[in-house]
C-alpha cells in the first residue's frame, strides 16, 4: 500500500504525463488517510476534469477522487449562452452513433450541464457526458441519466 504522500505523488506525475491536460501544474493534489484524493485548482475544459479524475482513479491505492473545488476556467472568446450550449450539447447527442437513446435530456445553466433522461447501457451514459464535455462553453457537466 502507498503512503498518502506516495499516492499524492503519482497522482501528480499521472496528470503530468496525460497529453488531455494543458496546465496539470495548476491542479492542486491532496490525499487523506483513506486515500481520498482531492483535487483543487483550475482546468480549461470540463473534458480536462474529467481525465483528471479518470487519471487520479486509477491510481493505486485511491479509494475515492473529489473533484468540486477543481473549477473550469473558459479563455475569453469560448463563451456562448446557455441555449447556444444546449443547442449544441443536443446535436452532439443527436449525432454520436453510439448513443441510442433519444430519452436524454439537456437543461443549461451558466454554461453548466446537467443530462437527465435514461439509457439502455451505461456506455451510452458515459458517451454523453464525454460528448457534452468537450463542447465550447460548458464549464461543468452533472450526469443524472438513469440505467434502464
Amino acid at each position: 500500500m502507498f503512503t498518502d504522500s506516495g499516492i499524492e505523488g503519482h497522482v501528480r506525475a499521472t496528470l503530468h504525463r496525460d497529453p488531455r491536460i494543458k496546465h496539470p501544474e495548476l491542479i492542486a493534489v491532496s490525499v487523506d488517510e483513506i486515500g481520498t484524493v482531492t483535487l483543487r485548482g483550475a482546468v480549461s475544459t470540463p473534458r480536462e476534469r474529467l481525465a483528471a479524475a479518470h487519471d487520479a482513479r486509477d491510481v493505486e491505492g485511491v479509494f475515492q477522487v473529489v473533484v468540486d473545488d477543481l473549477k473550469v476556467h473558459l479563455p475569453a472568446g469560448r463563451r456562448r449562452t446557455d441555449d447556444e450550449v444546449r443547442a449544441a450539447a443536443l446535436q452532439r447527442l443527436i449525432c454520436d452513433p453510439t448513443i441510442r437513446s433519444t430519452h436524454i435530456h439537456v437543461k443549461v445553466a451558466d454554461g453548466h450541464v446537467v443530462l437527465t433522461g435514461y439509457v439502455r447501457e451505461e456506455a451510452e451514459s458515459d458517451a454523453a457526458v464525454e460528448d457534452v464535455a468537450t463542447l465550447t462553453g460548458v464549464l461543468g457537466v452533472t450526469n443524472r441519466i438513469e440505467l434502464r
